[in-house]
């Protein structure tokens, strides 16, 4: 606790008048968390009961049109914690890795601003944390590591970081690489026999309980004491689904639905289905990988009803598990004193497939993948605010969002569709008017997503598939080519015929057809190229 303290007061803390006390901030971060669970996200299949009371019963927001810019782990995450987009980190576009700050190779004069060094240097905040923010080590190269928090400049008092690198990347005890699978990936989900508490997720929680007690016993985000950002990275529901057997026996095998399109739509083409979506849950040998055999799986061959149902159990298990993490620290959260004077953000870095589309896992553009968890509990919010919002929101608007909700002064909004690192700005935009008495904007029309496919088949280039999604309930995806070695830009007149999709989900909700080719969508198709080469390829 002294060790602690000193930190601190090194840091520059000082007692805050009350009149200029800022809120705290706790960040939840999830992997692989899709919106289709409880009563947040009116699902009844999936049991959350911990997220529904705190976020919705409990007088919070559940953002039901929130979407992330790129849906895979760690680029999804630079995007955020920057505020920028995909193209502008170079993260997950086509270049190796997956470091928030590789564009320059994380040199000291040319790093990205992020989200805890903005809130620690710009906003007094004291910051500290656990688990998977950044994604692990994926900076290692350059020499900022996990154990210092994957950015060494965000985290004032600490960061505590998992027990190895099977526990950083999967998050299980036991899991992949670990001798009970004699060192391969192994299952995709089992009846683990450990407790809660032994679980990797569980140590992450109990670490955040400690964190809570201590802040409160040293004054820290209590009235005159400098305000607290604590973020909290936990794993499930990522693969594997190992979580303890409790959670399984909610889940009976007979009663786990089938996805309700097993198929992919029709019209869309097969050189846009291999783009690795499926590979991560194929790497588990020892019993997902066989299903992926050519005899059971393929493009028009989704994987048997059997094994789908076991899989989604599987899933659904981890998702309460994962509740039952969140549900400890929240209840610390509030056993320290710290409920109503804290923002409180449960955030899931992408969506995750389970069959629809026949599609397993993320890495696609479609809504399972691109559409994410995102909820809210804001001291004072209004009325208006509470419940379920349909307001269409991007995940590099947290980082504004966030800073005015706090009351700290954001980096300015980016110009152009990019912006060096050297320059201090934001590609997102605040909707904290949500939360606030008064004017509240209309918010955004569109939410814009992109994922990478190499050539396959008779496509012989790299190309970018970028997405937006309308909030009148379109999705128009648009396949061009991509230069992923130095500019980082897609080539939107090379005189190729495009690869396009149009989904409505006003009259087909689980995207069994694209409509692109529809007479009846043709002016619907038009509108939205021209968004899409508005937002990526302005002519000014």
């Amino acid at each position: 606790m002294a060790a602690r303290l000193a930190l601190f007061l090194l840091a520059g803390a000082a007692a805050i008048p009350l009149e200029n006390q800022r809120p705290n901030i706790l960040l939840i971060a999830v992997d692989d968390l899709r919106p289709q669970f409880g009563s947040v996200y009116n699902n009844s299949e999936v049991h959350t009961p911990h997220i529904d009371n705190f976020f919705l019963a409990g007088g919070g927001t559940a953002m039901q049109s929130a979407y992330v810019q790129i849906a895979v782990c760690g680029p999804s995450r630079a995007s955020m914690l920057t505020g920028r987009r995909p193209d502008t980190t170079r993260v997950g576009v086509g270049a190796p890795g997956w470091c928030w700050c590789q564009r320059t190779a994380c040199k000291n004069h040319s790093l990205f601003m992020t989200l805890p060094t903005w809130l620690r240097q710009e906003g007094g905040y004291s910051t500290e944390g656990n688990g998977k923010l950044f994604h692990p080590d994926a900076c290692a190269g350059f020499g900022f590591v996990h154990a210092d928090g994957d950015d060494p400049r965000g985290w004032a008092a600490g960061y505590t970081v998992e027990a190895n690198t099977t526990q950083e990347q999967w998050g299980t005890i036991p899991g992949p690489h670990d001798p009970v699978f004699n060192r391969t990936m192994g299952v995709s989900w089992m009846e683990s026999p450990l407790p809660d508490e032994s679980t990797t997720d569980g140590i992450l929680a109990t670490d955040a309980i400690e964190r809570l007690a201590n802040l409160s016993s040293s004054g820290i985000g209590k009235p005159g004491g400098a305000p607290f950002f604590l973020s909290v990275g936990l794993h499930k529901p990522h693969l594997p689904h190992i979580v303890p057997k409790k959670y399984f026996d909610l889940y009976p095998l007979d009663t786990v639905s089938l996805a309700p399109n097993r198929f992919v739509p029709d019209g869309f083409r097969e050189e846009n289905w291999h783009a690795d979506g499926n590979g991560e849950l194929r790497s588990y040998n020892l019993n997902a990988g066989p299903e992926f055999t050519k005899d059971n799986f393929g493009f028009t061959r989704p994987l048997s009803e059997e094994f789908s149902r076991l899989q989604r159990r599987g899933y659904f298990a981890a998702t309460s598990f994962l509740d039952a993490q969140v549900g400890r620290v929240l209840a610390a959260l509030e056993a320290n004193g710290y409920k109503e004077n804290t923002i409180v953000l449960l955030w899931g870095d992408h969506g995750w497939h389970l069959g629809d589309t026949n599609s397993w896992g993320k890495m696609t553009n479609f809504e399972s993948a691109t559409h994410n968890t995102l909820l809210w509990r804001v001291p004072g919010q209004v009325d208006g605010s509470k419940g379920r919002s349909g307001r269409v929101v991007e995940a590099i608007d947290i980082f504004p969002t966030l800073l005015e909700l706090a009351g700290v002064h954001a980096p300015p909004a980016c110009t152009g569709v990019d912006a060096p690192p050297t320059v201090d700005c934001l590609q997102g935009l605040s909707y904290a008017d949500l939360f606030r008495q008064g004017t509240v904007t209309t918010g955004k029309k569109y939410a814009f997503s992109q994922w990478p496919y190499p050539a396959w088949g008779p496509e012989k280039a790299f190309r970018m598939g970028y997405t937006v999604r309308t909030v009148d309930g379109y999705r128009f995806t648009e396949y061009v080519p991509y230069d992923h070695v130095s500019s980082f830009r897609g080539d939107w007149d090379d005189g190729s015929v495009h690869d396009v999709e149009l989904y409505d989900y006003n009259s087909d909700p689980w995207e069994t057809q694209s409509f692109a080719a529809d007479s009846k969508y043709r002016s619907k198709v038009a509108e939205l190229k021209a968004v899409l080469r508005a937002q990526y390829a302005p002519t000014v």
